[in-house]
């Protein structure tokens, strides 16, 4: 009796860690998602980047002409 416990208990723990095993490797929809991550990232960036540019020549433009 003891032993069909302890074999029970083995192929659970065996099971779970195969499961544990499989989900190692990211799938198509997660190295897409993460794709998709990085270019939303990229282009908030640039959008950013030229936000802050606008900004400036604004601020020198209002400089120029006295503009408050």
């Amino acid at each position: 009796m003891k032993t069909l416990e302890n074999f029970k208990l083995l192929s659970i723990s065996l099971l779970l860690v195969a499961a544990l095993a499989a989900c190692d490797k990211p799938g198509p929809a997660e190295t897409a998602g993460k794709k998709l991550d990085d270019a939303t990232n990229s282009a908030g960036m640039k959008i950013e980047e030229t936000v802050d540019k606008v900004g400036e020549k604004l601020s020198e433009k209002s400089d120029k002409a006295g503009v408050a």
